[in-house]
């Protein structure tokens, strides 16, 4: 507690220094236009030599305050485009107010606004990768972004085809319907929801997202510890946001294995003031399979509500309902002496049969609400208030797996999961600041965190049978599911953690090239343990308390155009208590993973030319791991493991017309001091070499105009598929293309997956999709 007050006493000191350093003198107001007289928003206004500045806001309005008196010159900046200079005189305790025209249509502005480049694949600016408003170039850890405009133009219609765009990371699949990723050697399949933590299950449909933001390496400062992050990086939905004017698009799309999709993308303004707006997404989606047997469905509706109360006060409400209904079959591995295949491609199984029928399904849904409150405070301070309700839930789940016995052989083990619910409530108030302190600038936030997540859980695991798949196999009953399930029973628990946190990072400008970010973050978690309802006793209960710091430096070599940059980050992970085999208990501290990292950061020829390469190191320390003493398993908290690697990101626009996005990932992770059977063995499902690259281009100008083609090849090597490194998951090579013509009111595309019919496997040892296309139609309102 005493760490809790110092840094409590420290963050409030900060900000008196900061409030009490001012000495203004006068304010200026305006609106920023475009040439076509619309508001442009998200537009930099600065006081030359005053160190005062503002982004216009959705309206395009803005307001200086405490500027020196005088005649003062505004610079009007937007990346990639000449700044406007205009002069005003500002006289003291007096308001003048000003109206700024800057070149740039409307639509050109809402494209640079999106990607922040003159490539359309770019998007280097964000407000949740550091909690606050801060330029990738100024940012000193390395972050990916896949917005809109790719996803449209690869006809993305679920995540992990998204993800493939992310340099170094390898899509996996939850059986419980959440999709995700491996960064680094480390694997998470939830992610964070406009910088929030969700439910544990997460059956999104990317129709309701704007972009998704791949932030790496260990994040726990910022984002604490939780299912959703890993030491290898965390990933943020960023959802659509209403804007000013009418607008939308109705989709169409179908496809191979009977895939049929349609979509609603529609906003408008409520009231003529254009304060209030509402925009809805909505989507629902079809599919078969390659397989024998399987299916996909996916439902979703997503209301967005924004009201802009007065150039101070605006609240977002963001709400979604989207279900899910699927089929699923993973795979497992016996005894491999009574198993001669070591790779997939190897095993006797048929690629095109389930081995289970369309009644062994699952029905999941999750239903997310979540609000923003921003209050301007000064021009120098704001308040954040942000809140997160986020229920998921089964309405059943049969899960089977295919457990290999022999070569022939195979049990089918279900899981009968009828009903459960995983829910998350997050509530999160942070103040943001960007102030002078004795001439030096400083960008702070200052932020508590509170974390309720509970679930709910109803299971049963049954030994359905055991098949020979050289001979006719019976048919799997859903009857007989239940009722073998009503044999074995059902164990009922229930599960409540708590997680208080408090935190802060500054951004010090050292010189207007050097920065450095201080970081840190003090976390206490906090459990009853699990609850046996039969009895009514909890078992498990444990607090830890744990610290996370967070350092960086950057210098700009060349400002806003080439820096280079270093970090140490930390994230943590909270462990349980163990019981010993003499009864002994092991009380266990915080599993952390300490990452090390430099590289560069680029944004070349007026923004045709962006990327990072990057060179890290992580260390994962307290590991727990067992050893044999006296003929018993005793757990000891002295395990390592260390992943480290090289990634690199070009995106690139040579060509008027022409976009560029390549990625590579280098990575080892492996267990340093483990277990005998895990020592120096590599991570399961983490390949060493993973590439991407997609190109495209489409006619700029002419009777063909918006006339367009892509084509893409994503690489991922080979990985071990179970912990002792004796099976393997092969490499495999997807090529990929589209051709699309975009025009004024409509859209149209055809896309092609896996032209090359590769056969590949995901992290369950799902057999994945052969080639297949998708067609679809857009008509923009």
């Amino acid at each position: 507690m005493k760490k809790i007050l110092y840094l409590v006493l420290f963050i409030f000191s900060f900000v008196s220094l900061a409030l009490g350093n001012e000495a203004p003198t006068g304010t200026i107001k305006g609106r920023v236009l475009t040439s076509d007289k619309q508001p442009a928003a998200f537009v930099s206004v600065v006081v030359i030599g005053t160190g005062r500045s503002v982004v216009s806001d959705e309206a395009g309005s803005f307001s200086i305050s405490k500027v020196p008196a005088g005649t003062q010159e505004l610079e009007v900046t937007l990346i990639g485009y000449e700044p406007l200079h205009q002069q005003v005189v500002v006289e003291e305790n007096k308001t003048v107010t000003v109206e700024l025209q800057i070149t740039i249509s409307n639509n050109q502005l809402q494209e640079v606004t999106v990607t922040n480049s003159k490539s359309k694949f770019v998007f280097k600016s964000s407000e949740y990768v550091a909690r606050m408003p801060l330029r990738n170039l100024e940012n000193p850890q390395v972050y990916n972004v896949v917005g809109r405009a790719l996803m449209q133009e690869q006809v993305i219609i679920e995540r992990t085809d998204l993800y493939r765009n992310i340099p170094g990371s390898v899509p996996n699949f939850s059986a419980g319907g959440s999709m995700g990723l491996s960064m680094r050697g480390f694997s998470t399949t939830i992610g964070m929801r406009n910088g929030m933590a969700t439910s544990a299950i997460v059956p999104l449909n990317p129709v309701i997202l704007e972009r998704v933001e791949s932030i790496k390496g260990p994040s726990g400062t910022l984002f604490g510890s939780n299912r959703n992050v890993t030491f290898g990086g965390v990933y943020n939905y960023v959802t659509k946001r209403p804007y000013e004017k009418f607008g939308g698009e109705i989709s169409f799309a179908a496809g191979s294995y009977e895939f049929s999709r349609v979509t609603a993308d529609i906003n408008t303004p409520i009231n003529k003031e254009k304060t209030m707006l509402i925009r809805l997404n909505a989507a629902a989606q079809s599919e078969g399979s390659f397989q024998d047997q399987g299916f996909n469905k996916n439902y979703t509706f997503a209301p967005t509500f924004s009201y802009q109360v007065n150039d101070r006060l605006k609240f977002i409400l963001d709400m979604e309902a989207t279900r899910g209904n699927y089929t699923v079959v993973s795979f497992a591995l016996g005894n491999l002496a009574n198993i001669s295949a070591r790779n997939f491609k190897d095993l006797p199984l048929d690629y095109n049969k389930a081995y289970i029928n369309n009644s062994i399904d699952v029905r999941n849904g999750i239903n997310n609400i979540q609000a923003q409150m921003e209050y301007k405070i000064s021009d120098q301070w704001k308040s954040q208030t942000n809140y997160l309700y986020s229920v998921g839930f089964y309405k059943h789940l049969y899960w089977t797996a295919l457990n290999m016995i022999n070569d022939s052989m195979y049990a089918r083990v279900t899981r009968n999961q009828t009903p459960e619910t995983f829910g998350n409530i997050e509530v999160q108030q942070n103040f943001i600041g960007d102030f002078k302190i004795g001439g030096v600038r400083n960008r702070l936030v200052a932020g508590i965190d509170y974390n309720y997540n509970y679930n709910e859980l109803y299971r049963a695991t049954v030994n359905f049978d055991t098949i020979n798949i050289r001979r006719p196999i019976r048919d799997m009953s859903l009857p007989a599911l239940e009722a073998a399930s009503a044999l074995r029973g059902f164990s009922t628990t229930t599960t409540v953690a708590k997680n208080a946190s408090i935190y802060a990072s500054d951004v010090v400008n050292i010189t207007p090239e050097l920065m450095a970010m201080l970081s840190v973050r003090i976390d206490r978690f906090s459990t009853k343990g699990t609850l046996n309802p039969a009895t009514g006793v909890y078992t498990g209960a444990y607090e830890q308390t744990s610290v996370s710091p967070k350092f960086g430096l950057v210098y700009q070599l060349i400002r806003n155009n080439l820096s280079l940059f270093g970090n140490y980050m930390n994230g943590f992970v909270n462990l349980a208590p163990i019981t010993q085999p003499d009864n002994t208990i092991l009380v266990l501290k915080p599993q952390y993973g300490n990452q090390w990292e430099g590289g560069v950061k680029f944004d070349l020829f007026n923004t045709r030319l962006n990327g990072s390469i990057s060179f890290y190191n992580i260390d994962v320390t307290n590991s727990t791991r067992t050893e044999a003493v006296n003929g018993q398993n005793f757990t000891f908290q002295d395990g390592t493991q260390r992943s480290r690697g090289i990634e690199a990101e070009v995106i690139a626009s040579p060509l008027k017309g022409m976009s560029i996005i390549a990625g590579y990932g280098y990575n080892e992770n492996e267990y340093t001091k483990a277990a005998v059977s895990l020592k120096g063995k590599n991570v399961t499902f983490s390949p060493n070499h993973i590439g991407n690259i997609w190109v495209s281009y489409s006619f700029p100008e002419g009777k063909i105009k918006g006339l367009g083609v892509g084509a893409g090849v994503n690489y991922v090597g080979a990985s071990w598929f179970d912990a002792a490194n004796s099976f393997k998951v092969p490499e495999y090579t997807l090529v990929s293309g589209t051709v699309f013509y975009d025009a004024p009111k409509f859209r149209i595309s055809l896309k092609g997956n896996n032209l090359s019919n590769e056969r590949y496997w995901n992290n369950n040892g799902t057999p994945q999709k052969p080639a297949n296309f998708i067609g679809s139609v857009s008509f923009k309102l």
